[in-house]
């Protein structure tokens, strides 16, 4: 069997036991041994072997550097194809759930960027206007997939399998923006925009969501920045109109084919 053509990039702060489980079901439904690299962003030093012995990478900040800062960490350590950047929360529930991934990425040419939820349709403004998944309780969200994948123009940022080559090319992932938020669906129309594909895949999982923003040490950690976690959302979805409204709104069709307001959107062949 041929390796996988993701590693495997989990930021961490605390929530050792949600960790543990993110990792326990990726160990027990994939098919073969992929590379996990645990990025330990300011958690308690109580907490250092336990999650340092999770992954076959290790990567600790002894402060809280923000989660966009501590995901392009991963690109310099990782040395595969795609990095999949999966919050801690998300259980994976698919068995061979990384075969599935691979056959997408293998069968789909020129793919940037793929995750488990996103939609096809999206407004510039930094809102979503479709979405689907197989999540647990997809219907709460959006639609559910029925498909292996579907084409998007927007992904959610609980699963981010993004093209390494196209994280090189950019140099880095959202460095525009500070702290979080806003990275996927920037990341994800840097793709378009340079001529790659974006997709969703329909693996089966859970996400609990919410872990870290709901944390009162995060709070406290904002607040010396002058920020709360609606700020700081509001700050970046500010700096992605900027950059990103002038697109209006953006739409794919079954066959990959891209439009904005200004019509098709060149893509790689």
């Amino acid at each position: 069997m041929a390796s996988s053509q993701f590693g495997i990039a989990i930021l961490v702060l605390n929530q050792l036991d949600m960790t543990k489980q993110c990792v326990h079901y990726i160990r027990a439904y994939s098919s073969q041994h992929i590379p996990i690299l645990i990025i330990d962003n300011g958690s308690s030093l109580e907490y250092k072997a336990e999650l340092q012995a999770l992954g076959d990478y290790y990567i600790r900040n002894e402060v809280n550097i923000g989660v966009i800062p501590a995901m392009n960490q991963a690109w310099q350590v990782l040395d595969t194809t795609y990095i999949m950047y999966l919050h801690n929360d998300l259980l994976i529930l698919e068995p061979h759930f990384d075969v599935k991934i691979n056959r997408v990425l293998e069968q789909v040419s020129f793919v940037g960027a793929a995750g488990f939820g996103g939609g096809h349709s999206m407004d510039c403004r930094g809102f979503r206007t479709s979405f689907t998944s197989n999540m647990i309780n997809a219907e709460v969200h959006g639609t559910r997939m029925l498909q292996d994948y579907v084409p998007s123009v927007v992904l959610d940022g609980m699963c981010l399998i993004i093209r390494k080559e196209l994280i090189l090319e950019i140099g880095g992932i959202a460095n525009q923006y500070p702290i979080h938020h806003y990275y996927d669906m920037d990341i994800c129309l840097e793709s378009i925009y340079r001529g790659y594909k974006v997709l969703t895949i329909g693996v089966y999982v859970h996400h609990v969501g919410s872990q870290t923003s709901s944390q009162s040490d995060y709070s406290a950690w904002l607040e010396q920045f002058g920020l709360t976690e609606m700020s700081l959302y509001g700050q970046n979805q500010i700096i992605f109109h900027q950059k990103w409204g002038h697109k209006q709104a953006l739409s794919v069709d079954s066959q990959f084919n891209y439009y904005d307001a200004n019509g098709p959107i060149a893509m790689k062949i």
